[in-house]
């Protein structure tokens, strides 16, 4: 078990591929609470959400063979929950108080449900936006996010609280939010399940 705890996603794929029922339980305890937590933010319900999580992780495991390693695991993970979630939002739209409710819930943000987007797009605007980060803010932003540390570490780290870390990862991923602009569907879920 102990090459399991890799946390490199292709590492982890390349083992699915050879049926390592451990390393599909890594993946999904790595994606499967922040990809619920997106879903039922736009769907506001329980079973829905665990639903979407269950299909996503199901279509990963039957399609193993067919992931391609020399690309991002993200990208693929993206593009069907992606899918699910749209499917899902069009399929509640058909309700009328979930019309209401998304109405009211998207009012400010200019939701376009037909924009289809692409992974690797996203990827570059977000890094595009990080970079426009105060220097301090992306410093803490990197190593939150990408290097993985935890807030107490990096604030050790740095010698400031982690009420400052925490600030600043907040006003970060305000600033990606916004530079995001109308893509806010695939933005919400880019930065729910990766940033």
């Amino acid at each position: 078990m102990d090459s399991l705890q890799i946390v490199d996603d292709k590492i982890l794929v390349l083992q699915i591929q050879n049926n390592r029922v451990e390393a599909f339980d890594i993946l999904f305890h790595k994606y499967s609470e922040k990809l619920f937590r997106f879903s039922f933010s736009l769907l506001k319900n329980e079973e829905d959400s665990k639903e979407i999580v269950q299909e996503v992780f199901l279509r990963i495991w039957k399609k193993r063979k067919e992931i391609d390693t020399s690309k991002s695991f993200k990208s693929f993970l993206f593009a069907i929950s992606y899918n699910l979630i749209v499917d899902q939002l069009r399929i509640r739209l058909k309700d009328k108080k979930y019309r209401e409710f998304l109405t009211h819930y998207f009012e400010t943000e200019n939701l376009d449900l037909s924009n289809e987007f692409d992974y690797g797009v996203l990827v570059e605007k977000v890094r595009n936006a990080v970079e426009k980060l105060p220097a301090k803010r992306k410093q803490i932003y990197t190593l939150s996010r990408e290097v993985g540390l935890p807030h107490k570490e990096i604030a050790a780290k740095l010698g400031i609280s982690v009420k400052t870390v925490e600030n600043q990862i907040t006003l970060a991923l305000k600033h990606l939010k916004s530079s995001l602009g109308r893509d806010i569907l695939p933005a919400i879920l880019f930065l729910s399940l990766f940033a």
